[in-house]
């Protein structure tokens, strides 16, 4: 008679196999009963088949393993251990008085197993090809269930993906490949989800007395049996899981049907996938087929238009080539704005200076636009391609100035971390601008002197010199030739710098300009999203062009913003300054041979700012304006005609 040796927890219990059969589990009927949390209730069954004993797995959640191989069953031969979790259970054919203390042998796999394992994985490398010799993603969904099927022999197979936090049943067929109808209501949903969300299979051998399942009532509403649930990722995500099931029977799913559907679902994810992208590619195809048909349209449509607009791009270039001839410049001086004479002999000289490589000296008082006309030199010449570099002179100390315009190297001084270009290497091929170089010192002017004098460069702690090929273009608001009569300024680098020279003019020399300036600066400050004021008053730009503007270009600038800061809905003559509104007149007379500005331009110049503020006060009440003058409304009208002005109604 053979017997069993059971040890679990270090105990030994010894039980004869007297029975047909022997049960083996964790439920208190069980024949040999066990604690292990790993053994199912009702694990596995020793059965007597005449002199041979064979151990069967009865669809355990972990499985039962023999001299360390999973079986779902297999004839026991003397000295062999079965394996129950971490429970050892040794079979002996005859009573041998005590279990082995060997350890258990691992017999050679029987060739009915190796048989198995081999037609099982041909089988698979079938279903593999089959699979991905198409890339219809319907197709391919409706194969992986069919193979699921014949592989397992199954009597129905479903297919479900995951998407927008449901799930769709993509296949539902069984063995006679038949769709199956209502699949929702067919099958466990609770199961597949359970599945879905753990990423984890489900095997069950009768899942209507499993009682992992016991609180899931659709289970028995179905009369379901045998069931194998087990999910498939791509990209390392769950994207469905392939349901089998056989209401009809219980045991048909083993551990070796869900390692064969674990293989093909692998495989049925890549196929799937591949499937995917060549949909989506077929899908960009005809939407790329479709927006060509939509741009060929649009290419009709267009054509129609432009040759609707061919008479008004007619008469725009006729209008251009009449502003052309007015400007009567070569280049385009967009970006300085200004229409008055004083601007038009700016834009003139301009015209002969920028197709040279001569040095330029740009004089003018502080706010009048020296940078904006420097670069005006720089980006319609010749060097356009390189670098525009600007320094203001009189911004750094001697040593910081220095080391800015030629570089330094690293350790030169304190701080100094790393090699530095200075700004004539930068611009080298372009043009450096100079900004205030009256103020530079008398060293710092002997430097630069050198390098315009050799046309290389050393930097601040370097040894050797640097060869630089650079345009420069100075300014300054002092006047210098007076610095150099004064020593205080280099005669020689007066003459290096001066070689071409550029006067702007002050904005009170072009008051015409004013009303263009200030339309300018109101579209800049709309185009920032600022909200701007609807309307100006007609008298606010009558004290704007009274008004001398000591700081230019510059100053009105700041003035316009402030205005359009302060003002609601209308710009009006409360939001001017106080210091634009009540300044007094400067004489604009140039001084004669006495020292004394001629006494008519005097009169002239304070004749018409006084008329200018008088119709700025009264909103250009001509009446209300000679009143406040002291003059007839004829005298004012002669006045007005005389000198020009323009009185708004």
């Amino acid at each position: 008679m053979a017997k069993v040796i059971v040890l679990e927890q270090g105990q030994k219990k010894t039980y004869n196999l007297t029975r047909d059969a022997t049960t083996i589990g964790r439920s208190p009927d069980s024949h040999i009963p066990l604690s292990d949390i790993r053994a199912s209730r009702r694990h596995a069954t020793i059965a007597r088949l005449g002199d041979e004993y064979e151990i069967r797995d009865e669809g355990s959640q972990n499985g039962t393993r023999v001299n360390g191989s999973f079986v779902e069953r297999r004839t026991l031969r003397q000295g062999d251990v079965v394996e129950i979790g971490d429970v050892r259970i040794a079979f002996e054919a005859f009573d041998t008085g005590s279990i082995t203390q060997k350890l258990p042998r691992m017999d050679e796999p029987d060739r009915e197993d190796l048989l198995r394992e081999r037609e099982n994985l041909l089988r698979l490398q079938r279903v593999t090809m089959a699979i991905n010799s198409t890339l219809e993603l319907q197709k391919l969904l409706g194969m992986i269930v069919d193979h699921a099927i014949e592989l397992t022999e199954a009597e129905r197979g479903f297919l479900i993906l995951s998407g927008d936090g449901d799930m769709k049943f993509e296949v539902a067929r069984n063995f006679a490949k038949e769709e199956v109808t209502g699949p929702e209501f067919t099958i466990s949903r609770t199961i597949a989800e359970k599945v879905l969300l753990s990423g984890e299979p489900v095997l069950a051998v009768n899942a209507m007395e499993d009682g992992r399942f016991k609180e899931i009532q659709s289970i028995s509403v179905i009369g379901l049996r045998s069931v194998l649930c087990l999910p498939f990722s791509s990209r390392g995500r769950p994207i469905g899981v392939l349901y089998i099931d056989n209401r009809l029977q219980k045991g048909v799913f083993s551990r070796v049907h869900l390692r064969m559907l674990e293989a093909l679902a692998s495989q049925a994810a890549l196929a799937i996938e591949h499937a995917r992208v060549f949909a989506e590619l077929k899908d960009r195809e005809r939407e790329l087929l479709e927006a060509n048909q939509r741009v060929e349209k649009l290419n009709l449509a267009l054509k129609d238009r432009v040759e609707k607009q061919q008479v008004e791009i007619t008469e725009i270039r006729s209008e251009l080539a009449v502003k052309q001839s007015e400007l009567e410049h070569r280049f385009d001086y967009a970006s300085i704005i200004g229409r008055s004479p004083a601007m038009q002999t700016v834009f003139k000289r301009l015209d002969r200076i920028i197709p040279t490589e001569m040095p330029v000296l740009v004089e003018g008082e502080s706010g009048t636009g020296k940078e904006l006309v420097a670069r005006a030199i720089h980006y319609m010449g010749s060097r356009r391609k390189r670098k525009f570099v600007s320094e203001n002179c009189a911004a750094l100390p001697e040593t910081l100035l220095e080391s800015e315009l030629f570089g330094y190297m690293r350790g030169a001084f304190t701080g100094a971390h790393r090699d530095r270009k200075g700004l004539f290497e930068e611009a080298s091929g372009g043009t450096l601008f100079l900004d205030e170089v009256g103020d530079m010192s008398p060293e710092m002017q002997k430097k630069l002197l050198r390098v315009l004098q050799e046309k290389e460069i050393r930097p601040v702690g370097g040894k050797e010199t640097i060869p630089v090929d650079v345009r420069i273009i100075s300014a300054s608001n002092r006047n210098l030739r007076k610095l150099v009569e004064q020593g205080a300024f280099r005669e020689d680098l007066f003459y290096r710098l001066c070689v071409l020279t550029i006067e702007i003019p002050p904005l009170r020399e072009r008051r015409d300009d004013i009303p263009l300036l200030f339309a300018h600066f109101f579209e800049e400050t709309k185009k920032t999203g600022q909200r701007v004021p609807e309307r100006v008053d007609p008298g606010v730009m009558e004290i704007l062009r009274a008004y001398d503007w000591p700081g230019n270009v510059r100053e009105l600038e700041n003035e316009v913003r402030r205005m359009i800061a302060l003002s609601d809905t209308v710009v009006d003559i409360d939001c001017v300054s106080e210091s634009v509104r009540f300044a007094e007149p400067r004489s604009q007379g140039e001084p004669g041979p006495g020292g004394f500005a001629p006494l008519d331009d005097q009169v002239r110049d304070l004749e018409i700012r006084e008329i200018r503020r008088a119709l700025a006060a009264s909103g250009g009440n001509k009446t209300r304006a000679a009143e406040l003058l002291g003059i007839s409304r004829f005298t004012l009208q002669r006045k007005l005609e005389k000198y020009g002005i323009d009185a708004p109604d």
